[in-house]
């Protein structure tokens, strides 16, 4: 799609970034007493921050962190306790990505002194204290990122060594421990070398088959001193190289690299892989939305920017769209830019969750480019797929590709007619309705006129009334109004 229409998109959706309905990324004050222990530990560090001046070193985490204080006292007196690391510790046992961000806006944990170095381990407590419905994957990942924001505001001359959530359960397989997995894969991409440095020792913790040792991790979540000792050994070098570093200088990730998208054999078109609209934008906003919402939709859409431009003001279909929400309630799933992969990350990760709908449209690929057919196709059928996992309750409206290009030939317009040709076979005319409207946009000639697509990809008004006149009786036949 062209770069301008999409930029527009993705400014318009962060624009409506806000906080408060998703518990990930809303600052929280543990159950809100002023008795309560971790209100009695805050104040401590609070006192003992004040009392020293601050610290060059600041680990802030959870308990895998606060018990540097007891499983790991030995190590951390060897190790941090003194010049020139002389580091103080600000983890807090049972901490989630809220308390945290409790601690670091309104209880001032970072303010007062200049730290140099910050080690950040969060989020087992997010993925582990609540089922993936009530806390997917994506809201794990913003609260951390928000994390790195409030650090940044904070502490701004400050590196973040950002650490991979230790492993946790017997084995690869643990569902804890895959949620985890997940997070890590993403925020490792929130590293920079300069301002975050990545981190991740799971491999120092794991036997070669992923399986994680009692003799380190008794309770498969919290090290004792052995682990804690290797954790020291090996973050001792990545902090000593950020106090020593120039401002400038880049610090290299430790770890293992994380595996390419299409690691196995599988296409990227029908891989999950996070898309470009991430922080701020429209996945907080519309985790926001369903977070808040009364959990019930007629019409759920997903998509692409040509999805997107239903309710984006100015966009083609948004005058027609505010029409419809008197009548039907609405989720609009449509992202600018996205391909099908970034789609089938979104469902997998959260998008899905917090709700029930009794109908979806998909239509999307074109940003995909035609590329590969048949791999966009299988992207296609695996959307449709996880949408009717997770939303038995609901029937999948699935469209082809709308024509591109203004004329028949155009590569777009061909490669894109092939997907939808192979995509047709996932539509059984009962759960998944098959509904092609294509030839309704096009001129007698095969030509696509701008008057129904002004740059030949995105429905102008008139082709948006298009869209509903044909898609509209299909909606109403399913939704009952």
């Amino acid at each position: 799609m062209k770069a301008k229409l999409a930029v527009l998109v993705c400014a318009a959706a962060s624009a409506l970034v806000s906080f408060g309905a998703i518990r990930a990324v809303t600052p929280v004050a543990w159950d809100g007493k002023p008795d309560c222990w971790q209100m009695k530990r805050h104040e401590g560090k609070l006192a003992s921050i004040k009392k020293s001046g601050g610290a060059p070193v600041v680990f802030i985490g959870d308990s895998i962190t606060h018990y540097w204080e007891t499983k790991g006292k030995e190590q951390w007196a060897r190790n941090f306790a003194s010049d020139p690391r002389r580091a103080i510790n600000l983890g807090t046992s049972a901490d989630r990505t809220e308390h945290v961000l409790w601690r670091l806006t309104e209880g001032h944990e970072l303010e007062g002194y200049e730290a140099k170095c910050i080690v950040l381990m969060i989020g087992t407590n997010n993925t582990g204290h609540f089922p993936f419905e009530k806390e997917p994957p994506i809201d794990t990942i913003m609260g951390i990122k928000r994390i790195l924001t409030v650090i940044r505001n904070r502490q701004p001359k400050a590196r973040v060594i950002l650490t991979a959530i230790f492993p946790r359960g017997a084995d690869a397989k643990d569902p804890k421990r895959l949620r985890n997995d997940v997070v890590n894969k993403e925020i490792a991409t929130f590293a920079d070398g300069k301002s975050v440095i990545w981190c991740d020792l799971s491999d120092k913790f794991l036997d070669s088959e992923g399986r994680l040792s009692k003799d380190l991790f008794p309770d498969l979540l919290h090290p004792n001193a052995r682990g804690y000792q290797i954790w020291a050994d090996a973050v001792v070098p990545l902090i000593d190289q950020v106090l020593a570093a120039a401002p400038d200088a880049v610090i290299p990730a430790v770890g293992p690299a994380r595996p390419d998208p299409a690691a196995g054999g599988a296409s990227v078109a029908a891989t999950p892989v996070r898309g470009n609209n991430f922080w701020p934008g429209r996945y907080l906003d519309k985790r926001n939305e369903i977070v808040g919402g009364s959990g019930e939709y007629d019409l759920v859409m997903v998509g692409d920017s040509i999805t997107h431009l239903w309710e984006r003001k100015g966009g083609g279909g948004f005058e027609l769209n505010e029409e419809l929400k008197k009548t039907y309630s609405i989720l609009n799933l449509g992202y600018c830019g996205d391909r099908t992969e970034h789609v089938l990350w979104r469902l997998t990760n959260g998008e899905l969750e917090g709700y029930k709908a009794k109908a979806f449209t998909v239509m999307i690929g074109t940003n995909n480019g035609a590329k590969d057919v048949k791999a966009i196709s299988d992207g296609i059928g695996r959307i449709v797929k996880l949408i009717r996992e997770k939303h038995p309750e609901s029937t999948v409206i699935l469209m082809p590709i709308f024509p591109r290009g203004a004329k028949p030939t155009d590569k777009y317009r061909v490669g894109n007619a092939e997907v939808s040709k192979l995509a047709k076979k996932f539509a059984d005319g009962k759960s998944v309705r098959w509904l092609d409207f294509n030839d309704k946009f096009l001129e007698p000639d095969g030509t696509l006129s701008k008057r129904i697509m002004g740059d030949t990809v995105h429905p102008t008004a008139e082709g948006y009334r298009i869209w509903w006149d044909n898609m509209g009786p299909l909606v109403k036949e399913i939704v009952g109004k």
